[in-house]
């Protein structure tokens, strides 16, 4: 039986993929993504502030990152890492983020449940 270098987690999130294959570890101000089977490290994605939400696409190739402190929400691909989006609630704030069924498709809460947005990848559109 061959065992892989532990990975140090005392606090944050950590969200495996849909599929099983790949495992996201947030903590602090940034996304570690190593796949499952031998805990290679793929990406390391890093923020400007505290993560507090992470959640992978129904289809296993992005992630959801929300960063509630700054009203904003990531998408970062993990087949192609310079490839991102920014979601930016402004001054609504941001209570939480999740991805819609499709995959393409963000949706996101203001603070105090004011405003619902869907955020399309595909064509950019609200």
């Amino acid at each position: 039986m061959n065992f892989s270098d532990s990975i140090p987690q005392s606090s944050g999130i950590v969200e495996y993929s849909p599929n099983g294959n790949l495992v996201a570890i947030a903590k602090a101000f940034e996304v570690k993504v190593f796949e499952t089977a031998n805990l290679r490290p793929l990406h390391t994605f890093s923020f400007a502030d505290l993560v507090s939400h992470l959640e992978w696409s129904p289809d296993c190739n992005l992630i959801l990152v929300g960063i509630a402190k700054r009203g904003m929400a990531f998408v970062k691909s993990v087949h192609d890492p310079e490839w991102n989006c920014k979601i930016d609630e402004g001054m609504a704030g941001l209570a939480y983020c999740r991805w819609a069924p499709t995959s393409r498709h963000v949706i996101s809460v203001s603070d105090f449940k004011l405003r619902m947005t869907v955020w399309s990848l595909a064509d950019k559109s609200v």
